[in-house]
């Protein structure tokens, strides 16, 4: 003890071991270890020098401190059977060490093939070419590979299939996905359309449901039907149109197999016989629509297809309805040939012939009845059988040549196989036009035809031509003497028009004949004047008074070469002409008159108007009498104006002669061109007549109008020319 002013004193306490270690050890522990207290190497101070049960291998030695000097607390746990305990404890700790191993060995394999399988799974989901997706119910997508976002172009993430799909297809889908839960169905399959960004693409889906309870998750799959779905469109329509086709068509169609067993009748061989499909499908020969005792025959022929020898151009039987009437009928039997092409059956076209034959035997009778009608026609009747062109390019003969099919009695008899007869069939190739008319000079006899071919079906199917030849030479010897007389009262109106003109003629030309004799006249004075007065004759007075006198009889000569040319008679002549001229010609005539009567007249010629293909003469002819009867018209009028013009309309010429005279009425616009018909005290009423009759023979056409200012118009046309037919005129 110590104190301020040192050490006071010191305080001993004594411990005993023995009671420590039996009151601090609870009584649990004293069974099963054992406590003491030693000293140095181990030398036990206190405590129980030995024990029940040897000590394990367990056991901890702390040093106390105090008191110091290697005193240490020992405690051993106590094993009751050190030696079994110690074995079963290895054992276990190697079974607990192995099973470990095994356990970890087994699970490292589990979660390797778990982790392959995910990956496969994984790698399955993004390459397939399958649209793989996972649904709510609700139909959002939550999950979907790679070929579905491919096909609708957009990531779905979240999206509603909905969206995607065909409006008409999308209440069975959402139908699929309201399954119960309380049914058993947990695997739908349907077909819905999804849209590909261009169209709709047919899709096939299986779907399973999650099978946990009270999961709504769906698992999708769709394969593209699309194709398929074509094809089988493709196949209803076909088999429809098929099976249209044969529900429609008039002839009965029958099919039976290689044993004669009935496998197919259309609707029309049952309509034609009278009994239904399920009667006649299976039955074998004898057929219920054999006819009652003709069976023998029927069977012949049925042995006969069945052998394959059927002909290929049919035969003809007689065939039973149900309600026992008859009827003819063709069949024609071919082989029926599977896909394989194997034959497995035949197959028959039955028609009924029995309104065919009646209509080709009326047909036999008729003809005939026909034949002897045409026989005894006044004219000649010819049917040729059209040449085969592919005969004809190989450069064959016979059979390319036109030949008779038939002939009636007056074609033999006036033809018969004469040269006629082929000049004839030569003159009716099929380069002209049916029902066209040609007329036929025969060389051989002299005599004129009129041909008339028409094409016609004969009676064997092929194409012909029948050819009706009538006689017209007389026609053409009457035709030739009008054509005489009409040349003839031509020139008669020619030489009346100039008999009506002569007064104006004999005026046109007293006048240069006058002026010549005056020439004359007035240079002999003058010659004798100077001569009495012993003067020369200056030569330039003597050449110019023969120079107008000159000019006067050119003048009158030029008047009597267009009266001589326009009434000379000759044969028709057409050739190119200038419009510029045969007007000048015509005018030239009309104008003597025209001065000597105070008409005016005017002439217009477009420049553009091409040459016309005619006779000028006539042509003259019509303006000439057209223009004389104008300036007659206008002989009371107080404006009297001639107006001549020539136009181009198309490809035609067109003429046109204009008065300012009092016009005509239309009853006599209407009869003016009938014969005989005139306005005229003094006129014959033939020269319009006549003037149409030349303008019809150029192919053109003559009318008459009234004008605005009171008059006539007569406007007659002639085909223009262009310059291909003008090269291959000349």
């Amino acid at each position: 003890m110590l104190r301020d002013t040192g050490v006071a004193g010191a305080l001993v306490v004594g411990y005993s071991l023995n009671r420590m270690l039996g009151a601090a050890l609870p009584p649990d522990v004293r069974p099963n270890y054992r406590v003491a207290i030693t000293a140095g190497a181990g030398n036990v101070i206190v405590g129980p020098q030995s024990a029940s049960g040897a000590p394990s291998r367990l056991g901890y030695a702390p040093m106390l401190d105090p008191p110091g000097h290697g005193v240490r607390l020992r405690a051993d746990a106590l094993d009751p059977q050190p030696h079994r305990i110690e074995h079963n404890l290895v054992l276990a700790v190697f079974a607990l060490s192995a099973a470990s191993l095994l356990s970890l060995v087994l699970l490292w394999r589990h979660a390797r093939r778990r982790i392959m399988a995910e990956a496969e799974r994984d790698r399955l989901f993004r390459l397939s070419q399958d649209l793989m997706c996972v649904l709510g119910a609700s139909g959002r997508v939550h999950r979907a590979n790679p070929a579905f976002e491919t096909l609708v172009g957009a990531e779905l993430g979240s999206a509603l299939l909905f969206d995607f799909v065909h409006p008409d297809d999308r209440e069975q889908l959402a139908q699929a996905l309201r399954v119960d839960d309380r049914t058993s169905d947990t695997q739908v399959s349907i077909e819905a359309r999804l849209a590909d960004g261009i169209g709709w693409r047919w899709l096939h889906w299986s779907m399973r449901r999650d099978p946990d309870p009270g999961s709504t998750t769906w698992y999708a799959v769709a394969h593209d039907v699309t194709e398929r779905k074509a094809a089988e469109a493709a196949l209803r329509a076909e088999t429809a149109f098929r099976q249209a086709m044969e529900e429609s068509i008039l002839t009965g169609m029958r099919a039976f197999d290689m044993d004669g067993r009935i496998t197919y009748v259309n609707r029309a061989f049952s309509k034609m016989i009278g009994y239904r499909r399920d009667e006649l499908i299976g039955t074998l020969p004898p057929y219920p629509y054999w006819p009652r005792g003709r069976e023998a025959l029927h069977k012949t022929n049925m042995d006969m297809v069945l052998a394959g020898h059927a002909p290929q151009s049919g035969f003809e039987v007689q065939v039973r309805r149900k309600d026992g009437s008859m009827f003819d009928a063709r069949m024609y039997v071919s082989p029926l040939i599977d896909g394989q092409g194997v034959q497995t059956g035949w197959m028959t076209s039955v028609t009924d012939i029995t309104e065919p034959r009646r209509v080709r035997e009326e047909l036999a009778e008729a003809h005939e009845r026909f034949a002897k009608v045409l026989d005894e026609l006044d004219a000649a009747v010819l049917v040729l059988a059209l040449a085969d062109p592919q005969v004809e390019l190989a450069g064959g003969s016979g059979a390319s040549k036109d030949s008779a099919l038939f002939t009636n009695r007056l074609c033999r008899q006036m033809f018969g196989d004469s040269e006629d007869l082929a000049a004839v069939m030569a003159a009716s190739d099929p380069s002209l036009g049916d029902g066209e008319v040609r007329e036929l000079l025969l060389p051989a006899s002299g005599r004129w035809f009129d041909l008339r071919p028409r094409l016609i079906r004969w009676v064997d199917g092929r194409q012909a031509r029948l050819v009706v030849a009538t006689e017209v030479t007389r026609r053409h010897e009457a035709e030739e003497r009008h054509r005489e007389q009409e040349e003839k009262l031509q020139r008669t109106a020619r030489l009346v028009t100039m008999g009506e003109m002569a007064s104006s003629l004999a005026h046109e030309l007293n006048q240069p004949l006058t002026a010549i004799l005056n020439y004359c006249m007035g240079l002999s004075a003058r010659i004798r004047t100077r001569q009495s007065a012993a003067l020369e004759i200056e030569p330039k007075e003597t050449l110019e008074a023969l120079s107008k006198a000159a000019a006067q009889a050119e003048r009158a000569g030029t008047v009597i070469q267009r009266i001589r040319a326009f009434v000379k008679r000759s044969e028709p002549e057409r050739r190119w002409c200038k419009v510029s001229e045969i007007v000048a010609e015509a005018i030239g005539l009309a104008e003597i008159d025209a001065r000597r009567r105070g008409v005016r007249i005017e002439i217009e010629i477009d420049p553009s108007v091409a040459p016309v293909y005619a006779d000028p003469i006539l042509i003259e002819q019509v303006l000439l009498n057209l223009a004389k009867n104008a300036i007659d018209a206008m002989s009371g009028a107080r404006r009297r104006t001639l107006r001549v013009q020539a136009t181009r309309r198309d490809a035609q010429v067109e003429f046109s002669v204009s008065d300012t005279g009092p016009g005509l009425s239309s009853e006599a616009r209407s009869r003016l061109f009938e014969p005989f018909f005139t306005t005229k005290s003094e006129g014959m009423g033939m020269g319009l007549n006549i003037c149409r009759s030349i303008v019809e023979a150029h192919r053109g056409r003559l009318w008459v109008e009234a004008t605005p200012s009171g008059g006539c118009e007569f406007r007659f046309t002639l085909p223009a020319a262009d310059t291909h037919a003008m090269t291959r005129a000349a």
